[in-house]
């Protein structure tokens, strides 16, 4: 299977996650559900790995090199602990359709720190896709009648909800090139794409739980998912199956068979996947408005992608 066609599903499985996460973090709160999710998606991986691939417990910690465990820890704690700590309090305030919008600067984010770090080229056409991609954003954020359709469904428009939209593009565009990088061992081979997600998923509960203590929120968070809150647990182990464990997974195969940008590009149709789900999910109509949005937002994301080749042909 190709690596485009491996994107798109990773799509459409982060798209139809987003909507039991949704519930559940109005049911829980955004840290209850951030650190659970993560614990069950790992003991999922884990019973995946030992029972089905054949990898020893041992294996597991000793298979990876230390250049493994230092950036997919990092992309872990990056991309899941603080970036969709944000992204789940966005959904909670802003709903599907217009959180869902604010994973189009993730590519930008990926472009800089791969610019960084990957030696990637940054050219004026690249820059120009990011500004269209945030004109896309911010037009939907500002679009009153829009908005009457979100308030109708349920959510608001915030200030607030729109830098944790901001934020937790961000950290998953920085996620993403430190997981490539982190599934690269030093003699140049490979980490099995399923072991490396384990990784990361380890790093990023153990950062939840700890910032959970510190926070003072331990108890309380174990509290709502023993007691089911809300009836709750559903939509958190319905999310968790479509999002960290067979959709980053997916996405993980995906940047090893074409460039991260490349991935990016198909991971930001993510919106207008949303769109029609939102509507049959939550009743909210699609406006014109959104539809446009949405397309603005992802021309400029490819813009920013294949802004190289535009170069050649201006």
């Amino acid at each position: 299977m190709s690596g485009e066609i491996i994107a798109l599903l990773t799509t459409l499985c982060w798209s139809i996650g987003i909507f039991p996460f949704t519930e559940a973090a109005k049911r829980f709160g955004s840290s209850t559900l951030n650190q659970y999710r993560l614990l069950l998606a790992w003991l999922i991986l884990f019973a995946i790995l030992v029972m089905f691939y054949g990898i020893s417990v041992v294996k597991l910690f000793t298979l990876p090199h230390l250049n493994n465990y230092l950036y997919l820890g990092l992309s872990g704690i990056v991309g899941f602990t603080i970036g969709d700590f944000f992204t789940f309090n966005s959904f909670k305030m802003l709903g599907p359709k217009l959180s869902s919008l604010y994973t189009t600067f993730a590519p930008g984010a990926s472009l800089l720190v791969g610019y960084l770090v990957l030696n990637e080229k940054i050219n004026g056409i690249g820059v120009c896709g990011i500004f269209v991609t945030v004109a896309g954003v911010i037009w939907l954020t500002r679009s009153k009648s829009d908005k009457s359709e979100s308030v109708k469904a349920g959510f608001e428009r915030s200030l607030k909800g729109a830098l944790f939209g901001i934020a937790g593009a961000l950290c998953q565009g920085t996620g993403l090139v430190l997981s490539k990088l982190g599934m690269q061992n030093i003699q140049g081979e490979h980490l099995l794409t399923m072991h490396a997600v384990w990784i990361r998923l380890m790093f990023a509960f153990a950062g939840a739980f700890v910032f959970s203590i510190i926070k003072g929120k331990f108890k309380e968070n174990a509290r709502s998912i023993f007691q089911n809150q809300n009836n709750g647990l559903p939509y958190l182990m319905a999310g968790t199956l479509f999002g960290p464990v067979v959709g980053v997974t997916l996405s993980l195969v995906a940047i090893q068979s074409i460039p991260v940008a490349a991935a990016q590009t198909i991971f930001a149709l993510l919106p207008i996947v949303v769109l029609p789900l939102n509507y049959f999910y939550y009743g909210e109509k699609i406006t014109a408005q959104a539809l446009l949005a949405c397309l603005i937002a992802v021309v400029g994301v490819m813009i920013l992608i294949w802004r190289d080749r535009l170069l050649q042909w201006i």
